[in-house]
């Protein structure tokens, strides 16, 4: 069986990576097919729901975390951890089902929806199948199958959904779609774990526990952290502004893809080495360098056209978007930096800490939070978390630079970015206000510009980017030999 350090980091990140981008493209031209189609209130109570089913499907994940990183160690009892994966999951959905029944009343008012309490059950139920499978088949370092799996399912998503709501189930058919495509992928992940579930013993229930019960309330933290803007913006606000909200939301997830890709096989990566004594600084490093580099052109594109993009690509009723969509941008070039950070804390066995930082940033996300959004209104909660994400990366970088003195926080590599995302920026502006766009395509060429300037930019400038991409290519020619 494969672990996490017998393949080669870079080379599942470039394949997870362009996973990320192939569910990108799908899934973008979903939004922006279904924001249109169901409009602000309905595209805002889908994901309304859909962010209560994420937290509540956070002990799974927090159980499903701690696995990942046993499983990932030397000598793992590999059957007993997927056996008691099992037994947590059919726990936690039977809980689940009770509290849905007992709030159904309040699930409908808040989202919007008729069908909520069947769609909160039946969405739990899929994402509580897939996303521990999903971790699993991370820890033994396969993040390219894992994250193509996820691209699958996005395929599947996109037309069911599409034919849901064509033959009138309205935004439910967004929930039920999503809910067939991950049933569907399931046994797709199970291929890759092919490991026969056991009953756990004590000794492997009690090694869980002692990082689980950190694991599990930092899934709570960090899902309630990553989805209380849109909750507060439906609860103070309405499901309308958590619709804009999400719309410039999904403009700048890309800026993510690098940083989701690495930490996924970092994690178990470190995780492995630091189970054998290893030193970890270079793996880390490494990862820092790059995991900003779509991030950084992102935030650029973002200050120099938000109104453009957003009305061009969703209309004209989403246009207070576009007052959100820089200050998110910033968020995510916080968020890949503090992300590779929070990995390296798991994977030295360190989640404690963690859970201190979490606590800490939602309890200024949600005071501040609160407090602006009621004084500024939508765009008060994006400066909350802005803030809040500066100081979980700056927490974490203590913590990380203090137990591996070798990592490098500050690579040049992406200076080299920034200085690549001001050069993109200084050719697209003038070009932008000279032109008239009024199409998608028009629209999508200045973006193909920016691209292409700051990709040859940052391969003039950055001997390090040369010398990944000759490394990443040469590995990937390897495994294909």
């Amino acid at each position: 069986m494969s672990d996490a350090t017998s393949v080669s980091l870079g080379g599942e990140t470039v394949k997870a990576t362009a996973a990320k981008f192939t569910m990108a493209a799908i899934g973008f031209l979903g939004t922006i097919v279904f924001a249109r189609a169901l409009g602000p209130t309905g595209f805002g109570g889908y994901y309304l729901l859909f962010s209560l089913v994420k937290i509540a499907d956070r002990a799974v994940n927090g159980w499903g975390t701690a696995v990942k990183k046993r499983y990932s160690e030397a000598d793992a009892p590999s059957g007993e951890l997927i056996g008691s994966q099992g037994l947590f999951t059919l726990v936690w959905m039977a809980l689940a089902v009770v509290v849905a029944v007992i709030t159904s009343n309040r699930l409908v008012s808040y989202t919007g929806l008729p069908e909520a309490p069947i769609l909160f059950v039946l969405l739990l139920f899929a994402v509580t199948l897939f996303e521990p499978l999903d971790l699993i088949v991370q820890a033994r370092g396969r993040v390219g199958a894992s994250m193509w799996t996820d691209t699958l399912r996005s395929v599947l998503t996109f037309p069911i959904q599409l034919g849901l709501i064509l033959i009138g189930f309205g935004a439910a058919g967004m929930a039920y779609g999503l809910a067939a495509a991950t049933f569907l992928t399931v046994p797709v992940l199970w291929y890759f774990v092919r490991t026969r579930p056991v009953a756990p013993s004590r000794e492997t229930v009690a090694s869980l526990w002692s990082y689980a019960r950190y694991s599990i309330p930092n899934s709570f933290l960090g899902q309630a952290y990553d989805r209380f803007d849109i909750i507060l913006l439906g609860y103070l606000l309405a499901p309308a502004a958590a619709g804009h909200y999400e719309v410039a939301l999904k403009l700048t997830v890309p800026a993510t893809f690098v940083t989701m890709a690495a930490s996924s096989g970092l994690m178990a990566r470190v995780s492995r080495r630091h189970s054998e004594g290893e030193t970890l600084g270079t793996d880390v490093s490494n990862t820092l360098s790059f995991t900003s580099i779509i991030a950084i052109p992102m935030f650029f594109g973002a200050v120099a056209m938000p109104e453009r993009l957003v009305v061009t690509l969703f209309g004209s009723e989403y246009a207070a978007a576009a007052t959100l969509l820089v200050g998110l941008a910033a968020y995510q070039i916080a968020k890949t930096q503090a992300g590779v950070l929070t990995s390296v804390l798991y994977g030295i066995d360190r989640p404690d800490v963690n859970t201190r930082i979490s606590a800490l940033t939602l309890a200024i996300n949600v005071a501040l939070g609160v407090a602006l959004t009621l004084a500024y209104g939508a765009i008060g909660v994006v400066v909350a978390t802005v803030v809040a994400e500066t100081l979980r990366y700056a927490l974490s970088a203590v913590v990380v630079k203090r137990e591996l003195s070798t990592v490098v926080l500050f690579p040049r590599t992406f200076g080299e970015q920034l200085a690549a995302g001001l050069v993109m920026f200084a050719v697209i502006v003038p070009l932008e206000r000279a032109a008239t766009i009024d199409h998608w395509y028009q629209l999508l060429a200045i973006v193909a510009l920016g691209a292409a300037v700051y990709g040859l930019t940052l391969a003039a400038i950055s001997r390090k980017l040369r010398v990944t991409i000759r490394g990443v290519v040469r590995s990937s020619r390897l495994e294909l030999w």
